[in-house]
């Protein structure tokens, strides 16, 4: 009990973002957690410096031009989620090479303004087309938009670690693989999410007839296309809420170096974040419907129309982080901890931190040589 103990209190050291020197923080025990100790509620003093300091950082942290990079990355990882759906459906309906480009057009026609639709659908089947003709060229496809997706949440978590005034304490390798990692479950998890929206009877027919009677599974594809598929039209929405919010609090949680606590499905800040994106999603679709944007511009609109969505959209994931952080900060300060200039959580790691330590060595010992020889 004693080691453990001793474990919690064991201090690390974390570096603020950008020039300056280390920080020694001593976290609080783990029965003390902020963000856990029921009796540690923010007083309106607190919600007041969680308002002040995300006005105040707002400008300071360029999260206007962070974002616009985020979407820079957002773009260049649209093809491989959906060329992974596309292979998913392909394999699942290897019957039917038509199938695949159909369902695409339907979940356009089901989710994209009606005001988008050619020039969404001619872009799906734009990406789709040349690799579908080579099983080697779609891999290759695959794994090389891998690396665009993994960019994102690597500038992703580069943009967390300035929310959360912490400079990246992981090592290079560590923290590549931590986002590959993560980089594969939002992907499969953003698959799973389109494959649960477009899910009917045809694709279940198409996947299970063959194998049905073989197997003995009559009545279960019976089961699945005439009760579950009904209810499912109902609860599909609901279920892929819950996804999205999960996928949110696992960017939220591993991208910044910072170990807040034990996971949360559900945090003040994705909360915040997925209600706005949500509202400006449908702002967007009314703006399409009463005003336009091809009368002006073409279809140059409709694209100019969508980066400026995506790029609110990852304002307000930054947004969401923000509030989280200093949420954990002013709770931090209720009790008592050293907060007002750096987060007192613990970081992941800190190898990256010693290592940059050393370095600031080397350069002050070759500053100090420079004003000796001009003394």
């Amino acid at each position: 009990m004693m080691g453990s103990e001793v474990a919690a209190h064991r201090a690390e050291v974390v570096m603020p973002y950008g020039p300056g020197e280390a920080v020694v923080v001593d976290p609080p025990h783990r029965r003390d957690n902020p963000l856990t100790f029921r009796e540690n509620r923010l007083n309106r003093h607190g919600w007041a410096l969680v308002g002040k300091r995300i006005v105040m950082d707002f400008g300071m942290d360029a999260m206007v031009d962070r974002a616009a990079a985020l979407t820079y990355y957002a773009l260049l990882s649209i093809a491989p989620t959906v060329l992974v759906l596309y292979s998913v459906i392909a394999l699942l309906l290897p019957r039917d090479q038509d199938a695949a480009a159909d369902i695409l057009v339907e979940f356009v026609a089901r989710y994209v303004p009606r005001q988008l639709e050619t020039e969404a659908a001619d872009f799906l089947l734009g990406v789709v087309g040349t690799p579908s003709q080579s099983s080697v060229a779609l891999v290759v496809s695959v794994l090389v938009s891998l690396l665009s997706a993994s960019a994102y949440v690597r500038s992703f978590s580069r943009n967390a670690n300035v929310i959360y005034g912490r400079a990246e304490g992981r090592s290079l390798p560590a923290t590549w693989l931590t986002m590959w990692l993560l980089t594969i479950v939002l992907l499969l998890g953003a698959v799973v999410l389109l494959l649960a929206s477009l899910l009917r009877e045809s694709l279940v027919l198409g996947v299970l007839r063959p194998v049905a009677e073989p197997l003995g599974l009559t009545p279960t594809v019976e089961y699945l296309t005439q009760i579950f598929l009904p209810v499912w039209r109902w609860v599909r929405l609901p279920v892929m809420a819950v996804a999205a919010v999960l996928l949110v609090a696992l960017l939220y949680y591993f991208a910044p170096n910072v170990r807040p606590g034990r996971f949360r499905l559900l945090t003040l800040g994705s909360f915040v974040a997925l209600v706005i994106i949500g509202a400006v999603w449908a702002l967007f679709g009314l703006y399409l419907s009463t005003i336009g944007v091809r009368s002006a511009y073409g279809a140059f609109g409709a694209v100019l129309a969508v980066l400026v969505v995506v790029w609110v959209m990852n304002i307000v994931l930054l947004l969401g982080l923000k509030v989280d952080a200093e949420v954990l900060r002013a709770k931090e300060l209720q009790l008592g901890l050293d907060s007002e200039y750096t987060i007192q959580a613990r970081p992941r790691a800190t190898k990256a931190v010693k290592q940059r330590l050393q370095q600031q060595r080397w350069a002050h010992r070759s500053a100090r040589e420079i004003a000796g020889r001009n003394a």
